[in-house]
């Protein structure tokens, strides 16, 4: 049946979009494509797509070809069948005048895309990110010394660094802070930062030719420290994550430092290849974890000093810090708020206050923190014991029987997975260090993750009882 009576140029050219995005990325198509592309005429071997962005048709064609042809052939088209692209002529609108801006000629480096304001002395340190903290600046300062120093066993077993964590945490400053200090203690240092997305446009742009290719490898395997922002985005894009294999390998063959980021660690990233994930586990992983109370209030008192105009009472951080938890992010936009609403109230110390943070400044913010219901350990250590016939002194004591054991483990991992406590709050409540209550969390989502029907079971009923389904543990 002819393409003709199956489709429109609208409907044809929107399959080809979902084809080229499940292919590459939403963000790939909207950047080179642009938002509001249609298909306006449709012949039996021509689809014409009208283009409301000023954008280079020959560009599209090398850049698409081999995807477009690819999608008009999942949709049974004829072989000679062809998208051609033009551009819609917007209406002539008189120019605004602007002010001239002033170039300025990016450093040749890479460097350019790191963020000057995120610093070790900027990072807040807390029982939740001390070891992350430690290593990130043990490989900034050892790759800087590279050049005086032999290249060791300690610097290897880092290489490469690879930080995992929810949302909001810091993952991304603490790379950054690699890629200053390195930079400080030497210049001459080559330090290339760019988010998965990035090195993705950046892949689909070198696919023009032989030369442009080469540039794009040399690009990134010519450096001394590469910084990768949220991995977790090459999933499913097989193409990238083959290239990313030579880059790879070509860095760590040479002893250059490899940091990445993601959302968590290598083994749970969904479509990652077996040989990515291996080579990521082969150096060193650090979760970071969500921000203790303790914490929170140290960051704010850090962000405060930034703006001394302004002075907040203990009382009105105190109350930030215990009820935005969910993420540094959200900490810093609530403490931005604070801070502004205070400019308006110049000298007047007492303007802010914890019942105007609560009815009014941070309204928004803690509906947020409160839609969700909160869970505490001892609320997941009571349904852990109901379904277990235990008692809580019997989770709590050092006893190593099997089926006590086993309720131990769950009820660590539960409450890493509902709760905000990090690992080492976890160690406090159970009585155990820091290394059992990982070894806890890693042993029962490996037995989840294998569909162990026993595991499985307890988790979907716990979860249940405490207001929750299983796919809030994934």
């Amino acid at each position: 049946m002819p393409l003709t009576d199956q489709f429109t140029a609208e409907t044809l050219w929107q399959n080809i979009l979902d084809y080229l995005t499940s292919q590459l990325s939403e963000l790939t198509v909207m950047t080179h494509i642009g938002t509001k592309s249609k298909g306006v005429a449709l012949t039996d071997d021509t689809l014409t797509v009208e283009l409301y962005e000023d954008k280079d048709e020959n560009e599209l064609q090398q850049k698409f070809g081999f995807f477009i042809r690819a999608g008009l052939t999942s949709l049974s088209a004829p072989p000679q069948m062809k998208v051609v692209f033009r551009t819609k002529q917007p209406e002539k609108v008189a120019p605004i005048p602007s002010a001239p801006v002033q170039q300025t000629a990016p450093a040749n480096d890479g460097s350019e895309t790191l963020d000057p304001s995120m610093t070790f002395d900027f990072f807040v340190q807390g029982p939740n990110n001390t070891f992350p903290l430690t290593m990130a600046r043990y490989v900034a300062t050892n790759t800087a010394n590279r050049a005086e120093s032999k290249i060791n066993e300690d610097l290897n077993r880092t290489n490469p660094l690879f930080l995992h964590g929810p949302t909001g945490v810091g993952k991304t400053h603490l790379m950054h802070a690699i890629g200053n200090l390195a930079k400080k203690l030497n210049p001459s240092l080559v330090v290339r930062y760019t988010t998965t997305e990035n090195l993705l446009n950046e892949y689909v742009k070198s696919w023009t030719n032989d030369v442009t290719q080469e540039a794009f490898r040399q690009k990134f395997r010519t450096v001394d420290i590469l910084l990768v922002d949220d991995i977790q985005f090459m999933a499913k894009r097989e193409g990238l994550q083959k290239e990313f294999f030579n880059i790879f390998n070509a860095l760590k063959d040479n002893h250059r430092q490899i940091v990445m980021t993601s959302d968590r660690a290598p083994k749970d990233v969904p479509d990652l290849m077996d040989r990515l994930v291996s080579r990521f586990e082969s150096g060193l992983c650090a979760d970071v974890d969500m921000p203790a109370y303790e914490t929170r209030l140290n960051i704010l008192k850090m962000k405060l000093r930034a703006t001394p105009e302004v002075a907040l009472s203990d009382s009105v951080l105190d109350f930030i810090a215990q009820k935005v938890t969910s993420s540094v992010r959200a900490l810093e936009g609530a403490l931005s708020s604070t801070v502004n609403y205070a400019r308006m109230f110049p000298g007047n110390k007492e303007a802010v206050t914890v019942e105007v943070l609560e009815k009014s400044i941070l309204k928004n913010f803690i509906a947020e923190e409160d839609s969700i219901i909160k869970l505490s350990c001892n609320d997941i250590q009571k349904a852990v014991c109901s379904y277990y016939n235990i008692s809580i002194q019997d989770i709590n004591s050092k006893s190593r029987e099997q089926h006590i054991a086993i309720a131990r483990q769950v009820a660590i991992f539960l409450c890493r997975k509902l709760t905000d406590c990090s690992a080492t709050e976890l160690g406090h409540v159970f009585n155990r260090t820091h290394a059992t209550v990982l070894y806890a969390c890693n042993t029962v989502y490996a037995l989840f993750k294998e569909n162990d029907s026993k595991t499985v079971i307890a988790l979907k009923t716990i979860a249940s009882k405490l207001g929750r389904t299983i796919s809030d543990l994934s």
